[in-house]
């Protein structure tokens, strides 16, 4: 084979290469809450590492670890495609033009949706409490845009207990699946604590994630209340933080560490908040940040020794 001809097939196998490689990110960006996999990850190996902490048990990896990864994920997957699902309506208002499309998309959903209530039965077998929790965590789900917003369709605030229960129930999913791991139980104030610091985290996204847009706020909220909302969230993990603390044995440098980032948070958000003058765009300290400074300083107390 010449020269010029070999070049010419490298380059090739490089061009299909990086074409799969294109399509293959491009799919893994389509997946629902692709771009918060890794602190939804990291929410759930934190959650394990202080139970076995707490509970003084050394934490031993395998399938059953995997698999609750898995269900996990899969749980906030199925949240967002309940969410979806119930803002079909807006998304596609009525007409014959988007009848058809409504329709379909309904379809793709109930699918997903029921392929998820498939997996995670199956990636729960054998693990009677953890298959309850995500039972639990996957009914709430529904009732609150399906009941409680039915319910209470002209007081959104009234049904902040269902919309935000459900993913606090699903950051109980960890316990459950720990319990079943170990065959241990530990205090209702310590699964308080460790879920609620997650959920902390995940509300402080819910909350920040569309400031500094004209996207519509969480319970149609203006933005001194998404403001306040925000304020007591990093309070209140300043709180769990502490805690937390006291209840893992984890080390001073830690505990210096739980107490500083919330408040640095807090001067950071008051400090910088969009006014009516502001540029457009979403804020650097909202988003996922905030939960993964938390999961990083967790990490590292837990792991570094």
């Amino acid at each position: 084979m010449s020269p010029r001809l070999s070049l010419a097939s490298s380059h090739a196998r490089r061009d299909r290469l990086a074409a799969a490689a294109t399509a293959f990110g491009n799919t893994l960006g389509r997946m629902p809450l692709a771009s918060e996999a890794v602190p939804i990850a990291g929410a759930f190996v934190c959650s394990l590492l202080l139970y076995a902490r707490i509970a003084g048990v050394a934490l031993e990896p395998g399938w059953r670890v995997l698999a609750g990864l898995a269900s996990f994920f899969l749980l906030f997957v199925q949240l967002r495609l309940i969410d979806d699902l119930d803002d079909l309506e807006r998304d596609y208002p009525a007409g014959h033009a988007l009848l058809a499309r409504r329709e379909t998309r309904r379809t793709r959903l109930v699918g997903g949706l029921a392929a998820s209530a498939i997996l995670l039965v199956a990636l729960n077998i054998g693990m009677g409490h953890a298959r309850t929790a995500a039972g639990a965590a996957t009914a709430l789900a529904f009732a609150a845009p399906f009941a409680f917003k039915r319910l209470f369709s002209t007081r959104p605030l009234l049904c902040l207990p269902a919309f935000e229960g459900a993913p606090f129930a699903i950051f109980t999913y960890g316990y459950f699946l720990w319990r079943d791991m170990t065959g241990r139980e530990l205090s209702f104030d310590v699964v308080l604590c460790v879920a609620g610091l997650m959920w902390t985290g995940y509300e402080f996204w819910k909350f920040s994630r569309k400031v500094g847009t004209t996207a519509l706020q969480p319970y149609h909220l203006p933005a001194h209340g998404i403001r306040a909302a925000l304020n007591a969230l990093l309070i209140l993990a300043l709180g769990i933080n502490v805690a937390l603390v006291r209840l893992a044995g984890l080390s001073q440098t830690y505990s210096i560490y739980a107490a500083v980032l919330p408040l640095v948070w807090l001067v950071w958000l008051n400090a910088s908040w969009p006014g009516p003058a502001s540029r457009r765009g979403r804020p650097r300290w909202a988003g996922t940040r905030f939960i993964v400074a938390v999961e990083l300083g967790l990490l590292a107390a837990l792991l570094l020794k």
